[in-house]
C-alpha cells in the first residue's frame, strides 16, 4: 500500500489536472516536505499513460548547477555555442512527434530569481526561451513544465503570476497512511490483521 492516502492524493490530483487544462504549459505544486508532491505529479502521469497519453518526465534540480551550466555558454573568442542542462533537455522534448504524448521537464528544487527568470518568457503565452546566443526555443503543445517547490519564498511576482498552483498541505494526511506503510511492512500476516483490527477497534 502507497504511502500517500488516496483520498487526498485524488483531491491533489483532480486539482493538478484542472490547472494544467487552464495553464496548459506550466504548473506549480508546492508544499513542505512530507506532503506527497511527487505522489501527485507521480500519479498524474502514470494516470495519463494508462489513459493511452504516454507521458514522459525528465527531472532536474536547478539549484544543482551554475546558471550557465544550466543555460548554455557562448565562448568569448570562438562563438561556440554549449548547450546546459536545461537547454539540453528543452531541445530533446521539443522534437516533433505524430504520437499523442505528453513530455514535462519537472523542476525540483527552489524557485529564485536567480535562474527562474530566464523562464518567464517561456510561461508565457508566446512560449520562447531565449538563449544567450541569441536562439530562441518554442515550447511545442505537446510539452509543458512542472515546477515542485517547499515554497516560494524567493519567487518573485512575475514568476509567481505566470503558474498555476496547486498547494499540498502535509497535515492532510494525518497519521494513516504512515500506520498503514509500517503495518503492511510486517512480514507475518497475522501480525498485519492484528495491528489493523486494534486500529479498527481503537478509532471506533
Amino acid at each position: 500500500m502507497t504511502l500517500f492516502s488516496w483520498r487526498t492524493r485524488w483531491t491533489r490530483l483532480s486539482s493538478s489536472d484542472e490547472t494544467m487544462l487552464t495553464r496548459l504549459h506550466h504548473h506549480d505544486t508546492w508544499g513542505p516536505t512530507g506532503g506527497g508532491k511527487s505522489a501527485v505529479i507521480d500519479t498524474l502521469c502514470r494516470a495519463q499513460t494508462k489513459l493511452s497519453i504516454p507521458t514522459k518526465i525528465f527531472t532536474m534540480n536547478p539549484k544543482a548547477v551554475t546558471v550557465t551550466e544550466l543555460y548554455g555558454i557562448l565562448d568569448p573568442v570562438t562563438r561556440d555555442w554549449t548547450d546546459g542542462l536545461l537547454s539540453n533537455i528543452f531541445r530533446e522534448i521539443n522534437q516533433p512527434t505524430d504520437k499523442k504524448e505528453r513530455r514535462y521537464i519537472l523542476f525540483d528544487g527552489d524557485v529564485d530569481a536567480l535562474w527562474v527568470e530566464n523562464m518567464n518568457s517561456v510561461m508565457d503565452d508566446n512560449k520562447l526561451l531565449t538563449l544567450a546566443n541569441g536562439e530562441r526555443m518554442r515550447l511545442q503543445s505537446h510539452c509543458a513544465l512542472l515546477f515542485e517547490v517547499s515554497d516560494l519564498q524567493y519567487a518573485s511576482p512575475a514568476t509567481v503570476s505566470r503558474c498555476g498552483m496547486v498547494y499540498v498541505d502535509p497535515k492532510n494526511l494525518r497519521y494513516e497512511p504512515y500506520w498503514n506503510k509500517w503495518v503492511n511492512s510486517r512480514s507475518i500476516k497475522m501480525e498485519q490483521e492484528e495491528f489493523h483490527r486494534l486500529c479498527v477497534d481503537t478509532t471506533a
